[in-house]
C-alpha cells in the first residue's frame, strides 16, 4: 500500500492530468480524462472498508499514465508546455553542465605552446565568442521559457512529492530557471553595464573581422543590389 502522503500527491497530479485532457476535443483524450476522473472520485468517495483498495487502484492508473506520458500525442502529454524549449535545446545541443557552447574545456598552456601571440589572441577571441554565445542563448531561452516554467512548476512539485520520475522535465526547467536567475542578476545596473560592454566589444571585433574577410574576396564576388 502506498504511503498516504505519496498517494495524495499522485492523486493531485492525476487531477492536473484530467484538467489538461479536458481542454482537448479529441475523443481519446476525453475518454482518458473521464476514466482517470472516475478513479479519483471512486478513491475519494469510497467507504473506509474499501478506500485503501480504491486509492491503490487510482494511484496505479495515474502512475502508469505518467510512466507512458512520452508515448502520448503532444496535445495530450503532461508538461507539454516544455516541448518547444526541449526541441530548441535539442537542436542547439545545449547541455546545462557545459560552461561553454562549443568547446568542452579551455586549452591549457601546454596545448598552446608553440602558438604565436597572434594565434593565441585569436584562440582567446574564439573562446570569448563561445562564452558570449552561451550567455546569449541562456538569456533568450530563459526569457522565452518564463511562462512555460511558471505553468509546469506545480506539476513538478506534485511529481517530486509523489516520488515520480521527472528527470528530463526537471533538467529543462532548471536550465530555464538558471537563465531567469541570470537575467534577474543582470538587472543590477553595474552587472548589466558590464555585459553590455562585453557584447559591444565583441561586436566591434566581429565587424573588424568581417571587414578583413571581405578584403579577401575578389571584386566580382560583391553582391549586386540590382
Amino acid at each position: 500500500m502506498e504511503s498516504l502522503d505519496r498517494s495524495k500527491s499522485v492523486i493531485e497530479l492525476g487531477k492536473r492530468i484530467v484538467a489538461g485532457l479536458e481542454l482537448s476535443n479529441d475523443v481519446t483524450a476525453q475518454w482518458m480524462s473521464h476514466m482517470v476522473a472516475e478513479k479519483i472520485l471512486a478513491a475519494e468517495q469510497a467507504p473506509e472498508t474499501t478506500r485503501d483498495a480504491a486509492t491503490a487502484e487510482c494511484v496505479d492508473v495515474i502512475l502508469k499514465l505518467w510512466a507512458h506520458r512520452y508515448t502520448l500525442p503532444p496535445y495530450m502529454r503532461p508538461l507539454r508546455e516544455l516541448d518547444p524549449l526541449l526541441r530548441t535545446l535539442n537542436s542547439l545541443g545545449v547541455d546545462g553542465a557545459d560552461k561553454l557552447r562549443f568547446f568542452t574545456r579551455l586549452p591549457n598552456s601546454e596545448e598552446l605552446e608553440g602558438a604565436t601571440d597572434e594565434e593565441k589572441q585569436l584562440f582567446q577571441f574564439a573562446l570569448g565568442i563561445d562564452h558570449a554565445a552561451r550567455e546569449l542563448i541562456r538569456h533568450a531561452l530563459g526569457a522565452a521559457a518564463e511562462r512555460s516554467v511558471g505553468l509546469v512548476n506545480p506539476w513538478l512539485e506534485e511529481a517530486l512529492k509523489g516520488n515520480l520520475d521527472a528527470t528530463v522535465e526537471l533538467r529543462i526547467a532548471k536550465f530555464a530557471v538558471d537563465g531567469l536567475l541570470k537575467r534577474q542578476e543582470a538587472a543590477n545596473q553595474q552587472a548589466m553595464l558590464d555585459r553590455i560592454d562585453k557584447l559591444e566589444s565583441f561586436a566591434k571585433v566581429a565587424l573588424s573581422l568581417a571587414g578583413e574577410m571581405r578584403k579577401t574576396l575578389p571584386p566580382c564576388s560583391e553582391i549586386s543590389d540590382d
